[in-house]
């Protein structure tokens, strides 16, 4: 919570070696965390990538 996580963090962190993973894929889940989530628990640090925060 609070740690900004770069694309290839959440990439290595999420997805296996063998799936084919762009970033566009990456912001499709994170839009999707934001509609299930609410805007408040995903930011965007824009040029670094993305905070969780926990309320």
């Amino acid at each position: 919570p609070g740690k900004v996580y770069t694309r290839e963090a959440i990439l290595k962190n999420i997805w296996e070696d063998s799936v084919v993973v762009t970033n566009r894929t990456i912001d499709v889940h994170i839009r999707k965390l934001r509609e299930k989530l609410g805007e408040t628990y995903v930011s965007t640090v824009k040029g670094v990538g993305y905070k969780f925060e926990l309320l």
